[in-house]
Parts: C-alpha cells; sequence; structure tokens
C-alpha cells in the first residue's frame, strides 16, 4: 500500500512554529519512505518525522530533510502494529515569499503480509525442535 501525503507549508513559518500533520496509517510495516521536494524550494523548506514524541527521520534528532529538485528515498523497515497507526509530519518553511509543497510518500507492507511484533517475538522464543537421535 501507498500513502501519499502533500504538506504545504506557508511562507514565514519558523521552525520555532512548525506545522504539525498527522499521517493516518493502518497496520503494518514501513518499507519504503519517500520525500518529495519539487525545484524552487532552494532549500528553504525542511521536514522531520515523528512517532509521538520520539523523532524517526532523519534519526539524530537536532536534524531535518531540506532540499530543492529531489526526492529523498530510503528503504525502511518498522512494524506500525500498535494503534493508533499514525506519525507526525513537522515542517517549517523560511521563505517570505511563497508557500511551499512537500509531498510524502510511505509504502506500508500490510500486517496480513508480514508478521507483527508479537509473532516476530513468539517466533524467537519457540523452543527448538528435539533432534532424534541416532
Amino acid at each position: 500500500m501507498f500513502y501519499v501525503f502533500p504538506i504545504t507549508i506557508p511562507a514565514n513559518t519558523p521552525a520555532t512554529a512548525k506545522t504539525k500533520t498527522t499521517l493516518k496509517l493502518t497496520a503494518g510495516r514501513i518499507t519504503r519512505v519517500m520525500l518529495e521536494f519539487p525545484a524552487g524550494h532552494v532549500g528553504l523548506t525542511h521536514i522531520h518525522i515523528n512517532s509521538g514524541l520520539h523523532q524517526l527521520y532523519p534519526t539524530n534528532p537536532d536534524a531535518n530533510f531540506s532540499s530543492s529538485n529531489e526526492t529523498i528515498d530510503f528503504a525502511e523497515d518498522l512494524s506500525m502494529d500498535i494503534p493508533p497507526f499514525t506519525l507526525q509530519a513537522y515542517a517549517w518553511n523560511l521563505d517570505d515569499t511563497y508557500e511551499h509543497t512537500i509531498t510524502l510518500r510511505i509504502e506500508l507492507e500490510s500486517l496480513k503480509a508480514s508478521r507483527s511484533l508479537a509473532e516476530e517475538v513468539a517466533a524467537l522464543l519457540m523452543p527448538l525442535e528435539e533432534v532424534p537421535a541416532g
């Protein structure tokens, strides 16, 4: 499944007053994340993605994504098996004239196709089958 979130950030939105967009997903495993910065952003728009208070992307909490005429695309392996199945995008725009839109795309494999965290833990804890002697 692919989720697409166009996030428009008004001009003159400082980092101290970031816009917050709730990204509603479903249960599953995030396998890919893409952030599209069209031409014209010239590094003035910024974004980071959180799960609650924890910043996920980029991983280091003092960083953010910012670009122009580029799609940042990376593989992921993040289980989303505990409700509410949401992430939060925090964005700001230092352009004093124009609003800008960053398009966030998330590829999510349904839980039917991937094992839940509970299933993975159970599989690790399963005793090994006894090998017959002889």
